[in-house]
């Protein structure tokens, strides 16, 4: 069995690798020197559990991972793991970044008419009204990333959000006009309908 300084170089430099850090970025983030990134890479030391666990956290394993020694095929499996939680995280974050751009400018836009003709329905027109852009956003993310789940999703919440939508605009010019929910109703069964009967299809 290898050493314990050993086990740990090895998956030191691999997560660090697979992180496109150099030794010096990973010894910023973790507020030590590269020299001793390098004396732990090289299996000349082991840094102390408090250190250990900050390591850990910067990679999203435990510290357990650190100090044991794994096989290929669970390196592949880890490696696999690992890939899949980063493409995750980053599509969350390309998906977000044009909806809080329509929120920072729903928020501006806010804020200018509330100086120059202060009304609640400002909130409206501003707040909910862009909703469905950014469901419309959200469900084209969701058709090129061919997420099934995440395309229904936000299709049902682009039809409830669009009537949402027309709810406060009919209701501005009307007293009340809340009947103009149930259209959603019908709507919303041929969407289960069709993306069921998608799933049907790919079926062997």
């Amino acid at each position: 069995m290898e050493d314990l300084k050993d086990i740990f170089a090895k998956n030191l430099i691999r997560l660090r690798k697979e992180l496109k850090l150099t030794q010096a970025e990973l010894a910023e983030k973790i507020n030590y020197s590269d020299k001793a990134v390098s004396k732990w890479e090289r299996g000349e030391s082991v840094p102390d559990i408090a250190v250990l666990k900050a390591i850990a956290d910067l990679f999203g394993v435990t510290v357990d991972f650190l100090i044991t020694e794994h096989s290929e095929d669970e390196k592949a499996i880890d490696e696999l793991a690992y890939a899949k939680s980063i493409k995750l995280k980053n599509r969350i974050i390309i998906a977000l970044l044009p909806i809080v751009a329509i929120l920072a400018i729903a928020t501006f836009v806010f804020v200018t008419l509330q100086k120059t003709s202060p009304s609640w329905k400002n909130a409206i027109y501003c707040f909910v009204m862009p909703l469905p852009l950014c469901a419309l956003i959200a469900m084209i993310f969701g058709a090129v990333w061919r997420n099934k789940l995440v395309t229904f999703i936000t299709v049902s919440l682009l039809i409830w959000l669009t009537i949402l939508d027309a709810f406060f605009i009919i209701g501005f010019l009307v007293d009340y006009y809340a009947l103009v929910f149930v259209v959603g109703v019908p709507i919303e069964i041929v969407i289960m309908m069709s993306f069921g009967i998608i799933k049907h299809k790919n079926k062997p």
